[in-house]
């Protein structure tokens, strides 16, 4: 960062000791003016709330700059008069800007939402904003908002995020194109983390994730709804070339980073796999990535065609090379995100069966609720086990279904409480 930047000189040069919350300068630049001041990483501010963007040369110093940072006591006082764009989106009412918003607060005293209503409206959002692609001229900026919401809400608590999206996708077919965005965002992200990537790189693939299927967002909602194969020609060549055109449509709106364009053309080039990670371009890496993470949640999820696997039989297909060992990009995987991810269903050494609440120290320790004792009964309660422990061990993943209880979601999160309780 250059010290003597000039959006610095313009706005003013005191620093501050208030709380700064991250975000990517491109989220910025798809509003016309500010709703809030923004600041560098150190505290200097840049540009004060309401300045308006349509100048060339502030928004190329902030494309540079790739981050930036807001007032945390402001952002959140934005969110609070941004709250009702939810009711609007699902009313059908196009909505404003949202940008890193972190969700609807309850009023004081108020029911806490139900588990995984955030993430219910951040997939209703998306196929909101999707389905008008190519139609609504400000339907990437608003991808650009969706974004900046879903990494607030994973940033809250991330396991709690896997769980829903890995969860919900084991039974639900609905909105699939949503949930398989958002999962791989989630999955991608922390994967690309664990692999090093600086914070630009690990944002240009997430937002890629969101958008690799833009070109047949409706045709797979449509064939993830069909119990048989794809039978027309027309849409197995929509299918076979949706990344290139995906690609060209996102360029055609004025996407330039160039690692989020090749990640979603290069999304399903295998090919790519039978090169080293190391000797691949930075945009080739984040489309041979993505292509893997796509597979992987894929397998996860139901469909009318294909039901979800376990995730042990998942990680043997997606992160295991010819020699039966993790290869370099599935070591990373199951290093992001466990070999039992939260969400997914474990029988353990006790002979009880239950959830995976949080992913452990290790890719194969997690924390579990167990759901069924030794007889096989349900639990009146969930109670937490922990896989570290050698009588409360991993025996097997079970695949959705297997475990006859429905995960009592309210008392789930109690536990989840519990867990991060001081």
């Amino acid at each position: 960062m250059e010290p003597s930047y000039p959006l610095a000189a313009a706005s003013g040069r005191g620093k501050t000791d208030m709380k700064l919350l991250p975000l990517s300068a491109d989220q910025l630049l798809a509003h016309s003016s500010l709703p809030f001041s923004v600041y560098t990483a150190d505290g200097v501010k840049l540009l004060s709330a309401h300045t308006r963007l349509d100048d060339p040369h502030v928004r190329s110093q902030l494309r540079r700059m790739g981050a930036v940072y807001t007032h945390a006591a402001e952002h959140e006082e934005w969110l609070r008069s941004a709250e009702h764009e939810w009711e609007s989106v699902l009313h059908g009412r196009p909505p404003a800007p949202l940008l890193a918003r972190v969700g609807p607060r309850p009023a004081a005293g108020a029911e806490p939402a139900p588990p995984g209503e955030e993430w219910e409206q951040a997939i209703l959002l998306l196929d909101h904003v999707m389905l008008n692609a190519g139609t609504d001229s400000a339907w990437l900026a608003r991808v650009l908002e969706i974004h900046a919401h879903a990494r607030a809400l994973i940033a809250h608590h991330e396991d709690e995020a896997l769980f829903h999206l890995l969860y919900t996708g084991s039974f639900r077919c609905s909105f699939y194109s949503a949930r398989q965005a958002l999962r791989c965002m989630l999955i991608a992200g922390e994967a690309a983390r664990a692999l090093g990537w600086d914070a630009v790189r690990v944002a240009q693939l997430e937002k890629a994730a969101l958008t690799m299927n833009v070109a047949v967002w409706r045709l797979q909602d449509q064939l993830a709804q069909y119990a048989g194969g794809i039978e027309s020609a027309e849409d197995r060549a929509r299918i076979e070339r949706h990344p290139a055109d995906g690609a060209r449509m996102l360029l055609d709106h004025g996407v330039m980073e160039t690692v989020w364009l090749e990640a979603v053309w290069l999304h399903h080039d295998a090919a790519l796999a039978a090169r080293p990670l190391s000797s691949l371009a930075p945009g080739q890496q984040a489309g041979l990535l993505l292509h893997r993470v796509d597979s992987y949640s894929a397998m996860l999820s139901r469909r009318a065609r294909a039901q979800p696997l376990s995730s042990l039989q998942v990680a043997q297909q997606a992160c295991l090379g010819p020699d039966g060992l993790p290869d370099p990009l599935g070591s990373v995987l199951l290093k992001a995100i466990g070999l039992y991810p939260p969400g997914t269903f474990v029988a353990l050494a006790s002979n009880e069966n239950g959830v995976v609440l949080e992913r452990g120290e290790h890719a194969n320790t997690p924390v579990v609720a167990a759901l069924t004792n030794r007889e096989g009964l349900a639990m009146s309660e969930p109670r937490l086990r922990y896989t570290s422990h050698k009588e409360s061990a991993v025996r097997t993943a079970l695949p959705f279904g297997k475990v006859l209880v429905d995960p009592p979601l309210d008392k789930l999160r109690a536990l989840r409480a519990f867990l991060h309780s001081p």
